[in-house]
């Protein structure tokens, strides 16, 4: 059971790591157009404010990939000393806290969908599409964090950390 829940959650971040893929190329090409398009004088009026959409959109859907693949930034300089029991409490620490950082993301994220009734410039695509944005992520986040905290998406970095000797017990 837990291998098939790790499995189709491993499916859900295959298909964001591949969406980002397919945005961060569309940007580049779009970026690319866009400058060359300057140079012979002229201008693509919607790339900079879709470039902004992109950027936001790619920056929230990687968050919950880092949190699958523990590319979150560790601090180890004082924690490589300390004993294996106080390491696993700091690993569980950091995933509540990741847990709390999820539900607000979530729950300001609805709210800030809820209050914004603007629009983009030019595009005029409504900005709380920009905000549904961060509720997935929100919700992308909170999945991961829940599966870690049931011993799922082992990593080296976790393992490699758990198991480095502090120089006290050498």
């Amino acid at each position: 059971m837990k291998e098939k829940i790790e499995n189709a959650i491993g499916l859900v971040y295959t298909v964001v790591e591949a969406l980002c893929r397919l945005v961060l190329i569309f940007m580049v090409c779009t970026v690319t157009a866009q400058v060359i398009s300057r140079a012979i004088g002229g201008n693509i009026k919607w790339c900079e404010e879709v470039m902004l959409i992109l950027l936001d959109t790619m920056m929230f859907l990687l968050l919950p990939v880092g949190i699958k693949d523990d590319l979150h930034i560790r601090i180890e300089v004082f924690a490589k000393y300390f004993p294996r029991k106080v390491k696993v409490f700091l690993l569980y620490f950091s995933n509540v806290v990741l847990l709390v950082v999820s539900l607000c993301m979530i729950r300001y994220g609805f709210f800030l969908m809820e209050k914004t009734n603007s629009k983009f410039t030019i595009t005029g695509l409504p900005r709380r599409y920009l905000y549904l944005v961060t509720v997935i992520s929100g919700i992308l986040c909170l999945v991961m964090v829940i599966a870690k905290l049931f011993g799922m998406f082992h990593t080296k970095s976790t393992d490699n950390f758990l198991e480095s000797k502090s120089e006290l017990e050498n």
